[in-house]
């Protein structure tokens, strides 16, 4: 691959992380300001039932009308329009939350917002299964996020960490917004989708899709639970701003290790639902239950990639871009639902609930596990070890194997250039070569005779 290519690859990933982070940043400043708001007129546990109850039911729609939009009208949902109108409804719903002074209203243009976040959303974080790679979604996702996170709470400090209490809120998240609308001038549309019939026999089934819609539920329904827990010698250690810093740094590392290997990365979201436990344990210790909930909101961003990452890829291994947000979907309903169960239990029974459906995650997290990563697995060895018997066969060398690999999936050359980072020339030099080793004319006849297993 050529620098020129190289540097539009890596520039396609920065645009969307950019793309995402400033939608994560603003929206969220958004959402901050009109919780806030509300607290002028409510108490906090009604705040806390809207704002995390009702408005993320009314994200759920907004995501769900964007899912919809890409199985039925993939020209619109991947256009540039939804995501204008949806931008400029939310600042309007922002403008009427910040400044009126009619409760109704303030709820009313927070539910309208609310959808529109939903859609927003939905729109972009659709793209990092359509447009990246699954070994780049990791960090993209993470990096955006991590960038959302730290970037609200810089936004909070001014005005002695009064500032989305303000009125003068409105203004950054107008230029916020705008500098979104700059970034979604770039904006191309996402490149057909291909469905993949090996993939939908291997464990990506419809039943697969629904198991993992379960386990994200109630991942994100005992995780609010979880976090629902009264902090005792920490309760005055432990802040939103505190904790942030950790939740984006855990959010770049889940990126990483993700991208690395999805089976850890799955495997580390568990952490962030056993620390509440450990936390409420040692309850007596200050430093002990700190600790406890640093280490929870690290690994927060384990269970916030995997959420997204575990739909993005069933969505692009089975050709269906309307899959790729049911994980946000559900995450909020869960975590909706988790709102209203910490809002109804308290002590003791709170505890009992969270941990039966911890116990339950478990179980449906595991037997999802073995359905979507030990088949992939087992065909990758496969896979591996007969592309190996046959380039051993015929004496070709590494690059060769490579090179050959690439072109039994029907890649061309200008596609194995790009994936390998070499030149097209370089490319052919070697395809001549393999070809000349096998003794056969062209690509047709090489890929039939490897699926035939003629020499193996």
């Amino acid at each position: 691959m050529t620098k020129n290519g190289h540097a539009r690859t890596n520039n396609k990933y920065l645009y969307f992380a950019a793309l995402i982070g400033f939608g994560f940043l603003w929206t969220g400043a958004a959402y901050i300001v009109q919780a806030y708001r509300m607290l002028q007129f409510l108490d906090g546990g009604m705040v806390n039932l809207l704002a995390c109850g009702a408005y993320y039911v009314c994200q759920a729609v907004g995501i769900g009308a964007v899912a919809i939009a890409f199985a039925k009208r993939l020209a619109i949902a991947g256009g540039r329009a939804l995501p204008f109108w949806a931008t400029i409804i939310t600042v309007a719903c922002a403008a009427a939350t910040v400044f009126s002074s009619s409760l109704a209203v303030i709820i009313t243009a927070g539910t309208l917002m609310n959808v529109t976040i939903g859609m927003l959303s939905g729109c972009y974080l659709t793209r990092l299964a359509t447009d990246i790679p699954q070994q780049r979604r990791g960090l993209v996702f993470g990096s955006a996020y991590a960038f959302g996170s730290v970037g609200t709470w810089f936004l909070s400090l001014p005005m002695g960490g009064k500032f989305l209490w303000s009125s003068h809120s409105f203004i950054a998240i107008v230029v916020l917004a705008a500098i979104s609308l700059l970034l979604l001038r770039h904006l191309s549309p996402p490149p057909k989708p291909e469905r993949s019939g090996e993939h939908l026999r291997v464990g990506f089934s419809k039943n697969v899709v629904w198991l993992a819609t379960a386990v994200l539920f109630l991942l994100c329904l005992e995780n609010t639970l979880g976090f629902s827990f009264p902090l005792k010698s920490a309760s005055g250690s432990v802040y939103i701003e505190f904790t942030r810093a950790f939740y984006a740094i855990g959010l770049i590392i889940a990126g990483l290790v993700s991208d690395k290997n999805r089976r850890w990365g799955a495997a580390c979201c568990l952490g962030a639902l056993a620390f509440p436990f450990a936390a409420l344990a040692l309850g007596s210790s200050m430093t002990g239950e700190t600790t406890m909930w640093m280490l929870a909101y690290l690994f927060l961003g384990f269970w916030a990639a995997y959420r997204i990452l575990v739909f993005s890829d069933i969505s692009s291994k089975r050709g269906l871009p309307s899959l790729a947000v049911i994980g946000l979907l559900v995450g909020r309903l869960g975590e909706a639902a988790g709102t209203l169960g910490a809002s109804l239990l308290t002590g003791t029974p709170l505890v009992v609930v969270s941990g039966v459906a911890f116990a339950l995650v478990i179980a449906l997290f595991f037997t999802l596990y073995q359905k979507i990563y030990s088949p992939i697995i087992n065909t990758e060895e496969i896979e591996k070890r007969r592309l190996s018997e046959y380039s051993s066969h015929f004496g070709l060398s590494a690059r060769e194997q490579e090179i050959f690999s690439l072109i039994i999936q029907g890649m061309s050359n200008a596609e194995i250039a790009t994936a390998l980072y070499i030149t097209e020339s370089t490319v052919k030099f070697h395809a001549r070569n393999i070809f000349k080793k096998t003794g056969l004319g062209n690509r047709s006849e090489l890929t039939t005779d490897y699926k035939l297993g003629n020499k193996v």
